[in-house]
């Protein structure tokens, strides 16, 4: 037996003493709740060497949402914590032990846990290739362990070592010419407006979730004018804006999205802030203004009626973790002097830019 053979036996020895008791999640069917992240999701940003696994069949620098762990680190023999995401909770997870057969050179078996030890993650290569600057993890299978949940196995690909990135994209440096012709990304495309004559045409879910989630921003009780609108997305998923409040000069709505037709799911889509900011996701969308064709919702919050000041957001709707739909913010602009100068949004000062 080589080395490599028995230092692989010891490993997955050690994973299995660090495993729940079958009895202890007997009474509990629920799977660990992992979800996808993105790279601005990462705390730090991405260093120069790191250890990086993505969903198989997703794409880092294209998808918003791809990682399923990240790991910056000094060099390709990286020790240090990892970080995952389950439910709303992002865990950092220190190295435990790295080893196994290797392949290229490269450990194949790894091991991170929690401080507490609720959360363990067990990582197994099962195939790597250099590709000139660093390793690409051309098929590997990611294990999370819960306390209370049923461990839950992920394929992936990735990549390990050090090879130059690009800085992720924020707030641009204020010494930038901001007037440039840079095109939004276009998301996922929907159908014409459908115009709802009545409330009553909503799903009733939709109205329930509303009242649930977002009744601080959107009052199902108020006086409306209008009864919403329908996109038809697809054969399996119907986009819908619902009226909240309206205004001598603008009005908000919250949009959401059910299956096509409507049965018994639905989710409000959150709208969500700058990263890193610190804010909290919205659902409030003010003088929205769908663009299905290139599935992008303008929004702009005027500061007044003469519009001379206020807020302008760009949002993509896009494929979320998990199957499901999701807005995401390309653009933020802003004019927070009222000078009585009503310049078009889109010339507004650019706050962030995701692209």
């Amino acid at each position: 037996m080589t080395f490599g053979r028995l230092y692989s036996r010891l490993f997955l020895c050690l994973f299995a003493s660090l495993l729940i008791p079958a009895s202890a999640i007997a009474d509990d069917d629920d799977k660990v709740a992992l979800k996808l992240f993105g790279k601005e999701d990462i705390g730090g940003g991405i260093a120069e060497c790191r250890f990086s696994l993505w969903q198989y069949n997703r794409d880092p620098e294209t998808d918003r949402y791809a990682y399923l762990l990240h790991q910056n680190g000094p060099d390709t023999g990286l020790a240090g914590t990892a970080q995952i995401k389950i439910g709303d909770t992002t865990y950092q997870l220190p190295e435990l032990v790295q080893g196994g057969e290797p392949i290229s050179g490269i450990n194949t078996q790894y091991l991170f846990a929690s401080e507490d030890r609720s959360v363990r993650v067990h990582v197994e290569l099962l195939g790597i290739d250099f590709d000139g600057a660093a390793f690409a993890i051309n098929e590997a299978d990611l294990t999370v362990i819960q306390k209370g949940k049923q461990p839950f196995t992920a394929s992936a690909k990735g990549q390990t070592g050090c090879v130059e990135v690009e800085s992720v994209k924020g707030a641009p440096d204020a010494s930038v010419d901001q007037k440039d012709t840079a095109q939004v990304p276009a998301g996922i495309p929907f159908g014409a407006e459908q115009i709802l004559t009545d409330i009553s045409e909503l799903p009733p879910l939709l109205v329930q979730l509303v009242r649930q989630e977002a009744s601080g921003e959107c009052d199902m009780d108020g006086f409306f004018p209008w009864g919403g609108a329908r996109y038809v997305v697809n054969d399996y998923y119907l986009l819908w804006q619902i009226p909240c409040f309206t205004g001598a000069y603008q009005g908000s709505g919250v949009f959401a999205v059910t299956q096509n037709p409507p049965q018994d799911w639905g989710t409000l889509l959150a709208v969500p802030p700058v990263p890193g900011s610190g804010a909290g996701d919205t659902y409030s969308v003010m003088n929205a203004q769908p663009d299905g064709a290139s599935g992008l919702i303008r929004s702009t919050e005027l500061g007044r009626g003469i519009g001379d000041c206020g807020t302008h957001r760009v949002l993509r709707l896009i494929d979320g973790p998990g199957e499901v739909l999701e807005l995401d913010l390309m653009e933020l602009r802003d004019k927070p002097n009222c000078d009585g100068n009503a310049t078009a949004p889109e010339s507004w000062s650019l706050v962030y830019r995701a692209y």
